[in-house]
């Protein structure tokens, strides 16, 4: 390892090195959970026509009372003929409501003095009587009042959840343009490492970082091509170059270390050079080492907890704005008896209530079970302020 840099420190270098969006279209079904690229605009005016809000009647303000019903005027109805005088059309929610009606009146505020059902056919057309106070205009959801024609109605940056793709949806979008995703490789590492499907030896464990980091990948929204390498240099090395070749992001777990057999720096410095850092003063997760490439490359730690603290906390904010937005950490106080270690930040996993979920070790990922992310303890020499930064495994927002 190198000199140890702090988070912040970790964060600007990691941060320079996000590429620029890049874009393609997508079809809309296939666009939940994208970042748009391209803002969404309107292709006309929203309301595209005055619309009634109420069903019940419409009619022009200045008409008297009582009203003779004309007829029925429903949603998706083209406009109809002329209104007579003193007359108003039966009128249903989302219809638009006739060039010559200025007002909407709800069926609740209707005395029937010759109902609808009962009236047409026998003893003249059906009418009505107001009961409550009007005025010009009311329940009348104007023309172009939410948008108009040309409106960005979805900035470019923005995630695209249900709302938006009702949104896109309505003006026609069927084919938004959206960030591209990287090619990503999963590497991890270890000759104690068999398949979780594998009886293992005594000296062996099954594998938990490649599925753990899989499946953290997948919520996200991305996939992965994953490998595993023995700690034997010219098998490592093919993997490893094979994936420097097609990948736009390389996370590797494990051998990264000072150990004997930690054989992934001096085999990337080989294509990529020395790393942007190498060691950051933050338990757990210290080893990390990162190189900017191309392409991008985070080393993490082989521990799992330490897997999965660096990659919430470095490689979740790194594939966020990669994407063109801004992560978002929420803010969390420290919780109670917890103290800020001496010259470390403490990565301290929390559940969905915001209590620790404190492992003994690194290793030690069966304590983490609930876990929703985790919150930055800054060491105790610059530690200020609260609240402090909690960083999401999940961070749809």
């Amino acid at each position: 390892m190198d000199r140890l840099i702090s988070t912040a420190e970790a964060d600007a270098l990691i941060t320079a090195a996000v590429p620029a969006v890049t874009a393609e279209r997508v079809p809309l079904a296939e666009a939940l959970g994208r970042t748009l690229a391209a803002p969404i605009l309107a292709d006309r005016d929203l309301p595209p026509y005055p619309r009634s809000m109420m069903d019940g009647i419409a009619f022009h303000s200045s008409s008297a009372q009582p009203l003779a019903i004309q007829g029925l005027h429903a949603a998706g109805d083209p406009p109809p003929a002329p209104l007579q005088p003193n007359h108003a059309w039966e009128i249903m929610t989302g219809a638009s409501v006739p060039a010559d009606c200025d007002t909407v009146i709800p069926y609740e505020d209707l005395e029937w003095l010759r109902r609808p059902a009962a009236g047409r056919g026998s003893g003249g057309p059906p009418q009505t009587q107001i009961q409550a106070a009007y005025h010009p205009g009311q329940f009348i959801h104007p023309t172009g009042s939410d948008a108009k024609a040309g409106d960005i109605l979805i900035p470019a940056g923005r995630l695209i959840g249900p709302a938006e793709i009702a949104i896109a949806a309505s003006v026609g979008a069927t084919h938004p343009e959206v960030a591209a995703r990287p090619r990503i490789a999963l590497i991890t590492s270890g000759d104690e490492v068999v398949p979780p499907d594998a009886a293992p030896e005594p000296w062996q464990i099954r594998a938990s970082n490649g599925p753990m980091l899989e499946a953290a990948l997948r919520q996200l929204g991305h996939a992965a091509v994953s490998h595993h390498i023995p700690d034997e240099p010219e098998a490592a090395r093919a993997t490893l170059h094979r994936a420097l070749d097609t990948a736009d992001l390389l996370i590797l777990c494990g051998g990264i270390s000072k150990g004997k057999k930690d054989l992934i720096r001096p085999l990337l410095e080989e294509r990529l050079g020395p790393p942007a850092f190498h060691g950051v003063r933050q338990r757990p997760g210290k080893p990390l080492a990162f190189w900017p490439g191309p392409p991008t490359v985070f080393a993490l730690p082989g521990n799992p907890v330490s897997v999965l603290a660096t990659f919430t906390r470095h490689v979740i904010p790194f594939l966020i704005r990669r994407e063109g937005r801004e992560p978002h950490h929420p803010k969390r106080f420290l919780p109670k008896n917890t103290e800020p270690l001496p010259k470390f930040a403490w990565f301290l996993a929390l559940d969905a209530a915001g209590n620790p979920l404190p492992p003994r070790n690194s290793g030690d990922f069966v304590s983490i079970s609930g876990l929703t992310g985790f919150l930055e303890i800054p060491p105790s020499s610059d530690f200020t302020q609260q609240p402090l930064s909690f960083f999401p495994l999940y961070p749809f927002s």
